[in-house]
């Protein structure tokens, strides 16, 4: 019985542990495709808040075509 419960208490940690890395939107292959740097795209570093690029990359996948409002 023991052995079942550390058994599930494994999987449930693992499962969650996988749920919260997929919660991080960007990753640093992003800034790499892109170019740019972090705070480009975020407000700063680490940030979820983004930027008007952030925001036009989140939507296309791309900053191709991205002209920054003046």
């Amino acid at each position: 019985m023991r052995l079942w419960k550390l058994l599930i208490f494994g999987v449930f940690v693992m499962g969650s542990i996988v749920s919260i890395r997929s919660l991080n939107f960007s990753k640093p292959v992003d800034a790499k495709k892109t170019g740019k740097s972090c705070v480009y795209c975020h407000t700063k570093v680490g940030s979820k808040e983004l930027t008007e690029a952030g925001k036009y990359y989140k939507d296309n996948g791309t900053l191709d075509g991205y002209k920054p409002s003046k």
